[in-house]
């Protein structure tokens, strides 16, 4: 991806190396390279369409995460073999957004 671009985030990003699942229209393994309060960035085997929306779930320490998610961009990673993914988180489950906040302030410290 280009560093040159301008940060556009609002809330930091933790670097995260899991695989996970996301449901759109079907079922992928993708893997999570990072993750914030607000949204994560996956690693895909196939192109996710800007605006596809699923469910991302994963999970953080003992507890698992689970939500709504939009894709926001996609690039092609750099050996063209696979696609990156930017997600924004669109809505939790009652509980779900206390699990990621207390992930990310653990490991963040």
């Amino acid at each position: 991806m280009d560093s040159s671009r301008q940060e556009r985030r609002r809330y930091p990003r933790l670097s995260v190396a899991a695989s996970t699942t996301l449901r759109t229209s079907r079922h992928l393994r993708v893997r999570l390279l990072d993750l914030s309060s607000n949204g994560a960035l996956l690693e895909a085997p196939d192109r996710l369409t800007t605006g596809t929306k699923g469910r991302l779930r994963l999970a953080l320490g003992p507890s698992t995460f689970e939500a709504s998610v939009e894709v926001t961009r996609q690039v092609s990673t750099v050996d063209g073999q696979g696609r990156v993914a930017g997600v924004s988180l669109a809505a939790t489950a009652p509980g779900q957004q206390g699990i990621l906040d207390d992930f990310l302030r653990r490991a963040g410290s």
